[in-house]
């Protein structure tokens, strides 16, 4: 077995999975087609192995194509970041931070720690995108995301992980629903309840989908809204019933005649963690940005934190 490739072949087979086709994939690596065909048959050659299969909807790795494309992603990130620190020096703090996070976390713990550190270090970047807990994780292994902020029980095979907050997710009803007087209730109570969601596309509200699919129902979604605001806004109307985060309740609670009604499922606690892949690999930005979130006056304690959860059965959800 040779590894006698270079970057420049690692470039190609990148762009030649990511548009499933060798034309295409030659195209972004700003060469001919014939010239890529050589490049992979050379690399296959060296590694004993096919790389790619043909099929109707174009080229598709094999079982070694994704082995080499995940160590390919892995080695240009590590690739780029040294290329980042020698070129401003080790200590200096600029760059960019890929930042996943899922929905919870995003919604009411990381944008005041993300608008302090933007301005103490005004030549960072950070990509923040919201992401299930389960793509946040496989984004990191494949060195696609820098840190993600992900729930406890995702799985985290080959992380280095770090507790971070923990918070509750409550039922939101109009002061005058049947449920409105309740102090806890089981998430199944609600099967035949109208219900005001968030888009799908929301990681929580994914994550709520499928709870209700393992316990054997389907929500009778008759609205979806694009944030909490409005979906509080929309229970307090009658529309239907809600699921948030106990502090995103308690605050809306405060303009709103909603009422919070406690989830006794043993889900409906929310563990967050920091997530990296090796944190000895770390640049500097990203180190400071951890170190930021893990700083005590970036935890303090929330209105959920003062108002202890009803007793929760056992029951887990599936985060992917």
């Amino acid at each position: 077995m040779r590894f006698d490739f270079d970057l420049v072949d690692l470039h190609l087979l990148i762009n030649v999975v990511d548009s499933s086709s060798l034309t295409r994939g030659a195209a972004r690596s700003h060469m001919s087609a014939p010239a890529a065909s050589a490049r992979i048959k050379k690399m296959e050659e060296g590694l004993h192995t096919q790389l790619f299969y043909r099929t109707t909807q174009g080229l598709v790795p094999t079982s070694s194509g994704h082995t080499v494309l995940r160590h390919a992603r892995l080695i240009l990130g590590q690739v780029g970041r040294l290329t980042d620190e020698l070129n401003e020096g080790a200590a200096s703090m600029k760059g960019s931070i890929r930042l996943y996070a899922n929905t919870l976390s995003i919604s009411e713990f990381v944008p005041p720690t993300l608008q302090s550190f933007l301005l103490s270090y005004p030549e960072v970047n950070i990509d923040l995108q919201e992401r299930p807990s389960a793509e946040i994780a496989r984004a990191l292994r494949q060195g696609t995301a820098d840190v993600g902020i992900l729930a406890a029980d995702a799985p985290s095979e080959g992380l280095e992980c770090l507790p971070y907050r923990s918070e509750r997710l409550v039922l939101v009803t109009a002061a005058s629903h049947s449920l409105a007087q309740r102090q806890a209730i089981d998430f199944s109570e609600i099967e035949q309840a109208d219900y005001v969601g968030l888009n799908e596309s929301v990681a929580l509200q994914a994550f709520i989908s499928r709870a209700a699919a393992q316990a054997g129902f389907a929500m009778k979604i008759r609205i979806q809204a694009s944030n909490f605001e409005a979906l509080c806004s929309l229970v307090e109307s009658g529309v239907g019933v809600g699921i948030v985060p106990e502090s995103v309740a308690r605050r809306h609670a405060q303009r709103l005649n909603i009422a919070i009604v406690a989830l006794r499922d043993r889900w409906a606690v929310r563990d967050l963690e920091i997530a990296v892949r090796d944190r000895y690999a770390l640049s500097a930005p990203v180190q400071a940005l951890i170190d930021a979130f893990m700083a005590p006056s970036a935890t303090p304690i929330t209105a959920a934190d003062e108002h202890p959860p009803a007793s929760q059965r056992e029951s887990r959800v599936d985060d992917r």
